[in-house]
């Protein structure tokens, strides 16, 4: 299966719950800001590497582990893989689950994201997404929880 943490720009709320679903962050506590600032891809990636996918890690079962930033194309973004898989009318030769994390942004999230990525004010943007991210911990734990529970209810291709 391929597995794809897709949020707004790929670099912070993806990335965040790619990695608490790899064991890369602890999941008994909000994580620090050097521990997100060193997560590969946290707040690095640009405008220009929307739509694509970055690879994170593989899970305990070596399924790849990637990170989309779907800009504002969140919802037509996964009717299009979708159709992109079922091409010609065969299905994709494996499941793949796309998990949407735009829904636990927070609003420090949002403009410190703005700032440094789109900006380029990294050293007013990174504080401000850190502090989001470890506010928003618990609800992009819930989420990472729920996908590992409930998978096919993420699927978008099997």
């Amino acid at each position: 299966m391929m597995i794809i943490f897709q949020c707004y720009g790929g670099t912070h709320t993806s990335v965040a719950a790619a990695s608490y679903y790899l064991g890369l962050l602890p999941r008994h506590r909000p994580p620090h800001a050097d521990e997100l600032v060193a997560l590969p891809h946290f707040d690095r990636l640009g405008h220009s590497k929307m739509g694509h996918l970055h690879y994170v890690g593989s899970d305990l079962g070596d399924n790849p582990v990637f990170v989309l930033g779907s800009g504002r194309w969140r919802r037509p973004l996964q009717e299009i893989i979708r159709a992109y898989l079922y091409r010609d009318g065969r299905p994709a030769t494996a499941p793949v689950a796309l998990i949407d994390c735009a829904i636990t942004l927070t609003a420090a999230t949002r403009l410190g994201g703005f700032l440094s990525r789109r900006l380029g004010w990294t050293s007013l943007g990174r504080p401000l997404v850190c502090r989001g991210i470890r506010r928003a911990y618990r609800s992009i734990l819930a989420q990472v929880e729920d996908f590992e529970k409930n998978t096919s209810k993420y699927l978008i291709a099997y």
